[in-house]
């Protein structure tokens, strides 16, 4: 486990160093992302597997495709909003990682496997997100900077310098990458490795014209490398669709959470996890969730949304009959809280990462760090906790403008050890925040319960 922390405090200096290194949140992003995914959904027949299992959300694909780039943010859809980081981390991919070459390879196997469960077993809303992120990642690799390993001034040119209108595969029929699921990740490996190979020499050819800042010269190199990722993107979407379909039926759970959210999130639904599974799904706007194909007998549910006491129920599956679980949450102990899983009990992701906190090295420091929490500048907020008799850290609230990703933020006056609450004003230009709790150990043995709500 020492080990495991040691790679993940490096793998989060480095990620923090590109995001200082990048003037903007998507300035190394690969441009046509939307473009290569709409190609390659143009080309499935129009009895396609996926077709029918996605229904009307298949052209979210396109929105969805960038999932990766929207890590730690909070994502406002006009009905809807979500945590990205709640379709880019799961029980087999507990963090963030680099978008390039050759650390990026190590998403492919997860993310494809996560997508098959959620295409089998959730709804088309919570389907589409999780495709979203392994198309993100397969497209980012076919860029040539990302297959190259180049970065800087020279790969954001290089990845961008392509007209999006140009990428169209008319002519491509998408092939099969394995008739199983085990077969397909492996025809899916071979078939990145080769993706790898291309747009390397695609890098190689276009650098001396990028260096000469010649964009004509660039563009039809480097789209060369869009086409092919859009006929790899085909063939996964085919696959996909293909495998969802094949695999075995099973049991049915469905129900609706009700529950009362605070002010400002009331459009961040519930979540629910199958504990000791890769299932997690959020529940639609009236709170209705639904899982398909699980194996009869017992499964473990974990529930949270801000303003709520986290559940933890148990039913029981059968095959021969739909199973309707309705869930009422409590109100959290402290009305108006903002934070999810408060009492760090659920961790569906990982036994020593409570879902909703992110583990986080930075330089001697190591705190984890909460979702990011929409603020009202010019009022109040109330920072409460409550902690553990041996406890050894401090807890930060940390503002931010705009976003809140990949911005720096000002710290309020920590709460430390013995105090528990703290009045904190929200200056203007502030929107959003993160609750920040230091120590190396889990937070589950810093801190029983935390909390942040309008003062009232």
């Amino acid at each position: 486990m020492a080990t495991r922390r040691i790679l993940l405090s490096l793998r989060s200096i480095a990620l923090a160093i590109l995001a200082w290194a990048a003037p903007g949140h998507l300035s190394w992003a690969w441009g046509p992302h939307g473009e290569i995914t709409q190609a390659a959904v143009d080309v499935l027949a129009p009895d396609d597997a996926l077709r029918s299992q996605l229904g009307d959300q298949i052209g979210r694909l396109r929105d969805y495709c960038w999932m990766g780039d929207m890590r730690r943010s909070l994502h406002r859809e006009p009905n809807d909003w979500f945590y990205a980081d709640d379709y880019l981390l799961f029980p087999t991919m507990t963090w963030h990682r680099d978008h390039l070459c050759p650390e990026v390879k190590t998403t492919y196997e997860p993310c494809f496997r996560q997508a098959v469960a959620g295409l089998r077993s959730e709804t088309p809303a919570n389907a589409v997100r999780w495709i979203g992120a392994i198309l993100h990642f397969l497209e980012d690799t076919g860029s040539p900077p990302h297959s190259a390993e180049i970065r800087g001034e020279v790969h954001s040119k290089m990845e961008n310098w392509v007209d999006g209108k140009a990428i169209t595969i008319a002519d491509y029929h998408p092939q099969l990458l394995g008739q199983t699921e085990d077969e397909a990740v492996g025809g899916f490996l071979h078939r990145m490795d080769r993706l790898i190979e291309f747009s390397k020499l695609r890098a190689e050819r276009a650098r001396p014209f990028v260096l000469a800042d010649d964009r004509p010269s660039t563009e039809p190199i480097v789209l060369e490398s869009a086409l092919e990722t859009s006929r790899v993107v085909a063939d996964l979407l085919h696959t996909l669709g293909r495998l969802a379909a094949a695999g075995p039926a099973g049991a049915t759970l469905r129900g609706t959470v009700v529950s009362s959210p605070p002010a400002g999130l009331e459009r961040l639904p519930a979540k629910v996890m199958l504990s000791g599974t890769r299932l997690a799904a959020l529940a639609d706007a009236e709170g209705r969730y639904e899982f398909r194909n699980l194996p009869a007998g017992p499964q473990a549910l974990a529930i949270i949304r801000p303003g709520s006491a986290d559940a933890f129920i148990t039913v029981t599956l059968s095959v021969d009959r739909e199973t309707t679980q309705d869930v009422t949450l409590r109100e959290d102990s402290v009305a108006g809280n903002l934070v999810r899983n408060a009492s760090l009990e659920s961790t569906w992701l990982d036994a020593e990462n409570p879902d909703g906190w992110y583990p986080v090295h930075h330089r001697d420091e190591h705190y984890w760090e909460s979702d990011l929490l929409p603020l009202r500048a010019g009022e109040d907020y109330q920072a409460q906790v409550s902690w553990q008799t041996e406890a050894a850290g401090k807890v930060v609230v940390r503002l931010f403008p705009g976003s809140g990703v990949n911005v720096a933020g000002t710290d309020a006056p920590p709460l430390l050890l013995g105090e528990t609450e703290r009045t904190i004003s929200v200056p203007q230009g502030v929107t959003c925040a993160r609750i920040l709790i230091f120590g190396k150990e889990s937070p589950a043995s810093i801190c029983k319960h935390i909390a942040l709500s309008p003062v009232r």
